[in-house]
C-alpha cells in the first residue's frame, strides 16, 4: 500500500510537471547563461505520509538543465523527474546551440609593413556547462582573447600569408591557431569549444594596397619580359644549333659527291689505260700473226729443201700455228694496280700476262722460221 501511494506521489509531480510544459528561453546577447524558476521541494504532510519529496525539470531543447542544490553543490540534470530531498533548489539554463558571433574589427600592421582590418565571425558552442557557470563573462572573454590572438597573427605575418579569398588554407591556418591558442587557456577552453571561423571583412592601406598593386604588375611585366627573352634565346640557339648541323650534313655530302666524282674518273681512266693497252696488245698481235703467216706462206712455197730441213721446218710451223691459235684475242679487263676490285657488274678481270707470252712465243718461232729459210737457201 504505501508503495503504491509514493508512485502515485511521484506521478501526480510528474503530471503537474509535463501540464506546464517546457519553458522558452531567451539568452541576450554574448549571454549563453539564463536564470530558471526557483523548485520548491517543500515538506508538507505528502511528504510525512509517503517519505517522497521530488520535482520535475521542465528542459527546452538544445539547453543545459544546471540545478544549484540547497548544498551549494551544481549538477547538469536532464530533464524529467527528479527525487530529492525538500529543499529550495536553483535552476539555471545553458545554451546548447552552435553560437555565432562577430569579433570587433581588429587593426593591425601586418609582418611586411602593410596595415590590415579583419572582422571575424566564430563560431561556438558549450561543451561542459558546468564548468562555465565558474566564468565570469565566458563569450565576453572568450571574444576577447580571441580578438588578441588575431592581432598577434597579423602582426606576425605578411598580408599575402594571412589571407586570400580564393585560398580556404589560408582560413584553415588562422583557424587552428586560434584554436591552438584557445587550447591553452584553461578553464575557458574545458568550456568552450571554437569550431569555426569565418573571416567576413577584409581591408587594407588603400596606398599601401596600390603601390603593392603596381609593384605586383611590374614584377609580372618582368616575369612575361623574361621569360619571352629566355624563348628568344632558345629559339636562337635552336636554329644555330640546326644551321650547325645543316652545314655538317652538306660538308659531308659534298665529301662523299667529291669522292665519287674522284672514283668514278679514277676507274674512268683505269679503263682508257686498260683499253689502250688491249688496242696496242691487239695490234701487236695482228702484226706478229701477219709476220707469221707470211714466214708460213714463204716455207710452203720453196720445196726445194731437203728432207732433213723439211722436217725441222714443218716442225716449226706446226708449233707456230699451235701457237697462233693457242694465243687467242683478250676481250677483259686487267686487274688494277694494288689490287683493286673489279669493275661492278663485270667478271673478274683477265691478267695480260698470258697474252704477252703468247705474242712472244709467236714472235720466237716465226724468227725461228725465218731464220731456218734463209739457212736454207
Amino acid at each position: 500500500m504505501a508503495n503504491l501511494i509514493r508512485r502515485l506521489r511521484l506521478w501526480l509531480i510528474e503530471r503537474r510537471g509535463r501540464s506546464l510544459g517546457a519553458p522558452t528561453i531567451r539568452f541576450d546577447e554574448r549571454e549563453i547563461i539564463a536564470p530558471g524558476r526557483d523548485l520548491d521541494v517543500r515538506y508538507d504532510i505528502w511528504r510525512f505520509l509517503t517519505g517522497v519529496s521530488a520535482f520535475y525539470l521542465p528542459l527546452p531543447p538544445n539547453t543545459y538543465g544546471i540545478v544549484i542544490f540547497p548544498d551549494g553543490t551544481t549538477r547538469n540534470l536532464a530533464g524529467g523527474l527528479h527525487e530529492v530531498r525538500s529543499g529550495l533548489y536553483k535552476l539555471q539554463y545553458v545554451d546548447k546551440h552552435e553560437r555565432f558571433d562577430f569579433t570587433a574589427p581588429i587593426t593591425e600592421i601586418a609582418l611586411d609593413g602593410e596595415i590590415l582590418t579583419l572582422r571575424v565571425l566564430v563560431q561556438y558552442r558549450v561543451i561542459d556547462p558546468l564548468i562555465v557557470l565558474k566564468i565570469d563573462r565566458p563569450i565576453e572573454t572568450l571574444m576577447e582573447n580571441i580578438q588578441s590572438d588575431l592581432a598577434q597573427y597579423v602582426r606576425s605575418h605578411n598580408h599575402a600569408d594571412i589571407i586570400n579569398p580564393a585560398d580556404a588554407e589560408d582560413r584553415g591556418r588562422i583557424l587552428q591557431h586560434l584554436i591552438q591558442k584557445h587550447l591553452s587557456r584553461h578553464p575557458l577552453s574545458r568550456a568552450i569549444a571554437i569550431s569555426g571561423i569565418e573571416i567576413k571583412e577584409y581591408a587594407g592601406d588603400q596606398d599601401y594596397i596600390s603601390q603593392r598593386r603596381s609593384y605586383q604588375i611590374r614584377q609580372r611585366e618582368d616575369l612575361f619580359d623574361r621569360a619571352q627573352l629566355d624563348r628568344k634565346k632558345e629559339i636562337e640557339r635552336m636554329r644555330a644549333e640546326h644551321k650547325v648541323e645543316l652545314e655538317k650534313l652538306n660538308a659531308k655530302a659534298a665529301a662523299e659527291s667529291a669522292a665519287l666524282r674522284n672514283e668514278i674518273l679514277y676507274e674512268s681512266q683505269k679503263r682508257d689505260i686498260l683499253l689502250d693497252e688491249m688496242r696496242q696488245q691487239s695490234k701487236r698481235r695482228h702484226e706478229l700473226v701477219v709476220k707469221a703467216m707470211d714466214a708460213i706462206s714463204e716455207a710452203m712455197e720453196h720445196s726445194m729443201y731437203s728432207r732433213n730441213a723439211s722436217s725441222e721446218i714443218r716442225n716449226n710451223i706446226k708449233e707456230l700455228l699451235a701457237a697462233i691459235g693457242e694465243s687467242r684475242p683478250d676481250t677483259g679487263q686487267t686487274a688494277p694496280p694494288g689490287g683493286a676490285a673489279p669493275a661492278q657488274g663485270g667478271a673478274p678481270p683477265a691478267q695480260a700476262g698470258p697474252q704477252t707470252s703468247g705474242n712472244e712465243k709467236i714472235e720466237r718461232l716465226t724468227n725461228s722460221l725465218l731464220s731456218l729459210l734463209r739457212t736454207q737457201k
